[in-house]
């Protein structure tokens, strides 16, 4: 009975929060451009539903990081819990590459539009290629990051799925360096087709910031590797 009355707490917070600042979301987002203002907001909000869950992250390796510079962030995907960890955990202005149907939902995808995430069609291979064009654009006006979570999806074992190409393309057409995050624990916590959450630790491991400049397109593949080994090693770590 406590995890059902936990949930509903957790899924108040969050209705509430959405209630909130979406209107303000929508106010100020289209009109600031470099998403200074919006960034705060989004990371606000995620704080937010996090403190209602009163799950501990653990964030490591903050020094690795240069306030003034763009990253692309890569991490594992174990949960629906990963975005708002990366958010609320990064001090940058985040934005993320989301599917096309996030944005139907009313207000919480009109305020992803406002924030300045963006648009993804699964389900067709020469669009879904189109978002890369989409977060060049955005990095080159905006003062953001992105994170992008290779994998496509959570699997429901520890072990990772397959990493996509699409991110690496991006680091390297953009030529701003990779950071790879590990994440931990989330997967227990908020495990895969179920809306309880559990208690317990996340750790949110921030590797050391990897120079796409000198890779050519081709080396795509070997790229992908680099990060997929630091991330799996960091895993081995946190899991030892």
């Amino acid at each position: 009975m406590t995890s059902i009355f936990r949930s509903i707490w957790i899924i108040t917070n969050m209705t509430v929060g959405t209630i909130i600042e979406v209107p303000i979301l929508l106010c100020i987002g289209f009109f600031d451009k470099r998403k200074n203002i919006t960034g705060g907001l989004v990371r606000f909000w995620n704080n937010w539903v996090l403190w209602s869950t009163g799950i501990h992250i653990n964030v490591q390796g903050m020094d690795n990081l240069d306030a003034r510079q763009q990253y692309i962030f890569i991490g594992n995907h174990e949960s629906a819990l990963d975005i708002p960890v990366a958010v609320a955990s990064l001090p940058f202005n985040v934005v993320f590459l989301a599917k096309k149907e996030l944005f139907t939902i009313p207000l919480f995808g009109w305020g992803m539009s406002a924030a300045g995430m963006i648009k993804v069609d699964r389900q067709n291979r020469d669009r879904a290629k189109r978002s890369v064009g989409s977060a060049l654009e955005a990095l080159e006006k905006r003062n953001i990051s992105i994170i992008m979570y290779p994998e496509g999806t959570r699997s429901y074992t520890p072990e990772m799925l397959p990493f996509k190409k699409g991110a690496f393309i991006l680091a390297i057409r953009s030529g701003l360096p990779i950071v790879p995050i590990t994440i931990s624990g989330a997967r227990e916590i908020a495990p895969k087709n179920t809306l309880r959450l559990h208690r317990g630790e996340i750790n949110f491991i921030i590797g050391k910031p990897i120079q796409t400049t000198g890779y050519e397109e081709s080396q795509r593949n070997e790229l992908l590797l680099k990060v997929r080994d630091i991330i799996e090693s960091d895993r081995g770590k946190t899991n030892s």
